[in-house]
């Protein structure tokens, strides 16, 4: 397309149209597949549901298909084969300006007789993992771009799901499952664990602004709140299990992004017509300085990031696929003091902070399919992680006082295999061994809070490696019920520590529209590196690292769920659990545990003696995107507790004991052919539990001291937020655009997020997240 073409393209998309025209088609192409062994299946019928007449057709030899003349809009796909369950793909939204694409995946039947009824299968929300039976969800991509406060970020979005809380404001990303602290998430991408994948990310959380690869790139991917499967290890709360999807190896296609948030561009296609190999790119770049200008007190935390995120699908004929998927993120944010004292109000008018982080990952992958039951998959993998960051304050004299100075890295090399094999209509068997090699740089400077002394914490260079392993099976006894089984080896070997990790969950579909899941995992998660590495001074000479012997901090989880499908597009899900969590790294003798800690650096020995139960029920009743509506109600209810080193059993910081959200939407189609959209979230969340601060202490000794005698007896306020997310998508002969006005914090709420001591002023300060955040771009696809 020329770039009159675009120009053209983006003024027609302003207005409607007053001239009737024809309906723009699509082509509808994919895969239909088997669910675990992932083979193509030849012969498979595929059909637009609805359609007059009937649009459809039938599988190739490699399982491929290709639907011509779709009408845009809304269409459920149906894929039936003969022996597996038909699957219904609903209200796929088919547009201008991009081919839709789908991998189908479809499961055998266990038994075949006369008697037994084969229905369609519609349970959008069922992990793609086979393995996964407890507390686990598809998240279907589309899903990112629709919720209301989700913002295009897949990250906010799975905080819509039970189980999920992120109160730490509309500037954060931070994800807490079911009581448990953020760094207990693992992210996982095409086979590969990463690092934090957002921007603004500090060590260890899952915080950030935003998230550093767009879900323009994103395949439908899993995530799980507890008792995951077996290939999953070194993560005590959750898993983010994302995929990539493949370019389109058919045609060329583009998206452009402008928006008071950044720019966005897109592009994927072949790399010839000779070949079905595919490249799919995304690039971003932010510009939120408008912000200032809305609120003031947003000035001084501007950020600015960019982003890049690539896949490369090169499949062979003989020698398999092989694929090369990467993501990168730059993101700083800095302020500068007031140089008038007078000016001084809060300790933000007195801060110099700087915070520089770079993060990149990239993996080469290999599939090859040893026969019709059987596949093999490896990964290369390398990831980089780079964090600077500097905090003083300015005295009254005019000095700056050094609080923290950080330079983290850390370089991780994977080599992994993964095997899966199929037995039969009944059986599946899958193994796999990941070993990691860690290299590590770091240069730790910090104000310690319990003594106010500044210090190095941790200081070094080096490298160690551990090593993973796993074995895990899935029987389906019958067409109702099945049984899955595994084990998790893990080795550290910077202090010869192990861990091995029982798993087991089942689900039994006891009557048509009714199901029973039971799930039990052991799971572990060693800390960061420089936990490891802490250096605590003996004299001035000589220096220990206390916690190089740190064992892992482990956990048990017990889960019990019911499904009901009400209807094929309504659900009503409740899962009941228990986590008891131990060996958890404390002080002794200190309300202090790594149980409340997001990831910061501590220059403290710590020991392997604190424990923690979570015990909670999460509700979700959901009408899926039928007749062009739907809506969603979360309920979280939950009790999270800890014993520190003192032995004293305490609220969790993050017991925010209930968490209930309630979103829906609605479509309106417009002249057959444009759609427009109208999406709201309320969120309601109970308030973390916070250390208070001793006043006449911190006044007394010119620092902030915190009163440990009631460490986690009192609590922030609850957080409401409101969310609103318009859409207006046109849709032409040769492209598409879409106008979104997305506002996150609607009602403007500034909840209170923490309390520091200001010794300028001797007072307790409250500390706020931003106000309301209204984002507006459009975006042209073609």
């Amino acid at each position: 397309m020329k770039c009159q073409d675009l120009i053209t393209a983006i003024i027609f998309s302003f207005a409607f149209s007053q001239v009737p025209t024809q309906v723009p088609t699509q082509v509808v192409r994919g895969k239909v597949i088997d669910l675990e062994t992932r083979t193509g299946l030849e012969g498979a019928h595929v059909v637009v549901l609805h359609s007059d007449p009937l649009l459809g057709g039938v599988t190739k030899a490699d399982g491929s298909f290709r639907i011509e003349n779709v009408p845009v809009g809304r269409h459920s796909i149906q894929a039936s084969f003969l022996g597996y369950k038909t699957a219904i793909i609903p209200e796929i939204l088919i547009s201008s300006g991009k081919e839709t694409v789908l991998f189908i995946e479809i499961e055998e039947i266990t038994f075949m007789a006369k008697e037994v009824e084969v229905k369609a299968d519609i349970n959008k929300d069922k992990a793609i993992n086979p393995m996964a039976m407890v507390s686990a969800r598809s998240f279907n991509v589309e899903e990112s771009r629709r919720y209301a406060g989700s913002v295009d970020d897949p990250m906010r979005a799975v905080s819509n799901f039970a189980g999920v809380a992120s109160n730490a404001g509309v500037n954060s990303n931070q994800i807490m499952i079911r009581g448990n602290s953020p760094k207990g998430l693992l992210w996982r991408v095409e086979g590969a664990d990463i690092p934090n994948p957002n921007h603004f990310a500090f060590v260890g959380t899952s915080g950030g602004g935003f998230t550093i690869f767009s879900s323009q790139v994103l395949s439908n991917s899993d995530f799980y709140t507890s008792a995951f499967p077996a290939q999953f290890g070194n993560a005590l709360s959750g898993v983010f299990d994302m995929r990539f999807r493949n370019g389109n190896n058919a045609r060329h296609e583009y998206a452009f992004q402008l928006g008071v948030q950044g720019l966005d561009v897109s592009a994927e296609g072949p790399f010839s017509k000779k070949q079905t190999g595919s490249y799919l790119f995304n690039y971003r770049y932010s510009i939120l300085y408008f912000l200032g200008y809305i609120d003031p007190g947003m000035k001084n935390v501007i950020p600015s990031f960019q982003d890049l995120s690539f896949k490369i699908n090169l499949p062979t004929p003989k020698a398999g696929t092989f694929s090369i998927v990467g993501i990168g993120g730059a993101s700083r944010i800095s302020s500068v003091p007031k140089q008038d004292s007078s000016e001084w109000i809060t300790l933000d008018d007195r801060s110099k902070s700087y915070l520089d982080n770079l993060m990149g990952a990239i993996s080469v992958n290999h599939l090859i399919y040893l026969n019709r039951e059987s596949f093999l998959r490896s990964y290369i993998s390398a990831t980089y992680n780079k964090i600077v960051s500097e905090e003083s304050l300015m005295t009254s004299g005019y000095q700056l006082r050094p609080e923290t100075n950080l330079n983290h890295q850390n370089l991780r090399i994977n080599a992994s295999l993964f095997f899966n094999r199929k037995f039969g209509t009944r059986y599946t068997f899958r193994t796999g061994i990941i070993y990691s090699s860690l290299f590590y740089k770091l240069d730790v400077q910090s104000r310690n809070p319990f003594t106010g002394i500044y210090g190095y914490v941790n200081q070094g260079t080096g490298q160690t490696g551990m090593l993973q392993a796993y074995a895990e099976a899935r029987n389906d006894f019958t067409n109702n019920f099945s049984l899955t089984g595994g084990l998790n080896f893990e080795y550290f070997f910077l202090n010869n520590h192990y861990s091995l990790e029982p798993r087991l969950a089942l689900r039994w579909q006891f009557a048509p529209k009714h199901a029973l899941s039971l799930g039990y995992g052991t799971h572990s998660q060693l800390e960061d590196i420089g936990v490891y590495l802490t250096g605590v001074p003996v004299n001035q000479s000589i220096t220990t690292q206390p916690n190089r012997s740190l064992n892992y901090s482990r956990a048990q989880h017990f889960v019990l769920g019911y499904d009901y499908l009400i209807s094929q597009d309504m659900r009503l899900k409740i899962e009941t659990y228990y986590q008891y969590l131990y060996s958890i790294p404390v002080i002794s003798g200190s309300y202090y545990s790594q149980l409340n800690s997001t990831g910061y650096y501590i220059s403290d020995s710590l020991i392997n003696k604190g424990s923690g139960r979570n015990i909670g029920i999460d509700i979700t009743f959901e009408k899926f995107l039928t007749k062009q509506y739907y809506y969603m109600v979360t309920i979280s209810l939950f009790d999270s507790k800890y014993t520190g080193g003192d032995g004293i059993l305490r609220n969790t910081r993050f017991n925010t004991n209930y968490v209930v959200n309630l979103l829906g939407g609605k479509e309106w189609t417009i002249r057959s052919k444009n759609i427009f959209g109208l999406n709201l979230k309320g969120s309601f969340t109970g308030g973390e539990y916070y250390v208070p601060i001793d006043l006449a202490q911190s006044i007394s000794q010119q620092r902030e001291i915190l009163d440990e005698g009631a460490a986690y007896t009192v609590r922030l306020p609850s957080v409401f937020y409101l969310d609103l997310t318009l859409t207006y998508r046109t849709n032409h002969k040769k492209f598409s655009g879409i106008w979104a006005l997305q506002i996150r914090n609607l009602l403007n709420q500034k909840p209170i997020v923490g309390y520091v001591y200001n010794d300028f002023n001797e007072s307790v300060e409250t500390q706020k997240s931003l106000g309301i955040v209204p984002l507006l771009s459009y975006k042209i696809e073609f």
